[in-house]
């Protein structure tokens, strides 16, 4: 029986499923308000938040980010010791 190549072989384990948005952050091209709060600026090169939201992306200033990513780490922290019994 001939042999298939490593990527035609079926692999038994599922990838694991990620539970976060497409994140990234990179600086800002031109100045614009945070999607969030539009009373905070976003100046050029100021770093920001990119959120992929369907097929474009939202962009949030620093003070922001950092709320939802202490707000995000905390939920899962608490899903991981519920799964732990």
């Amino acid at each position: 029986m001939e042999s298939l190549p490593p990527s035609k072989v079926n692999c038994s384990m599922a990838r694991p499923k990620s539970l976060t948005l497409p994140l990234s952050v990179d600086r800002a091209l031109k100045g614009h308000a945070c999607q969030h709060n539009s009373n905070h600026s976003i100046a050029k090169g100021d770093l920001r938040l990119k959120v992929a939201v369907g097929r474009s992306y939202e962009h949030y200033c620093v003070t922001c980010a950092r709320a939802f990513v202490a707000q995000a780490i905390e939920r899962l922290q608490k899903l991981h010791t519920e799964l732990e019994g």
